[in-house]
């Protein structure tokens, strides 16, 4: 990560954008157990949330092949987490004010993903042996909750899925 400059945030949070925009339709072109662990399965907030995470964890373990950090597992999870946490506070009021509007949206991801490569690019300046191998556990942690919570959706407003007026995963509710 100390290679990173500007030029290098701005082409990560396009990457990663990429990733996210193709990452979308997986589980709809493979739906099974493990693409409903990592990919969306309905349009609800919270498995765009998983889109979100998994699309960094990937491209953090793609780009390491360039970037050759040993700190690959803790900059995907800080990756993911930060995007996740800048979106929903951007994200959820102004749903919440005009409703879903698709380029509003795009436009919040990608500014959420462009302000998480900052941050994490300020933050991983060293080698955290420690905090790299507890990312890994934390990973794990966070895909185990949003298998949980695919196959077991808490009854609220991230988890209901607008264009099908349903909560979790379709085998769910048939």
């Amino acid at each position: 990560m100390n290679k990173l400059n500007f030029k290098n945030i701005i082409i990560n949070t396009i990457l990663i954008f990429i990733v996210c925009s193709i990452f979308h339709f997986v589980y709809d072109l493979v739906p099974n157990f493990v693409t409903s662990i990592f990919f969306p399965v309905n349009e609800s907030i919270w498995e765009h949330l998983k889109l979100i995470f998994t699309s960094s964890i990937v491209y953090t373990l793609i780009s390491n092949l360039y970037y050759k950090d040993n700190n690959q597992f803790l900059i995907g999870y800080l990756r993911g987490m930060f995007t996740i946490i800048i979106l929903l506070i951007i994200y959820l009021p102004i749903r919440k004010l005009f409703g879903e509007v698709m380029i509003v949206t795009l436009i919040i991801l990608f500014i959420s993903i462009l302000l998480s490569e900052t941050i994490v690019n300020k933050i991983i300046k060293k080698h955290y042996n420690k905090l790299n191998i507890i990312s890994v556990f934390l990973i794990i942690i966070n895909f185990i909750i949003f298998t949980y919570l695919t196959y077991n959706p808490i009854k609220s407003y991230l988890f209901y899925d607008t264009e099908s007026n349903k909560y979790g995963i379709d085998i769910l509710n048939k």
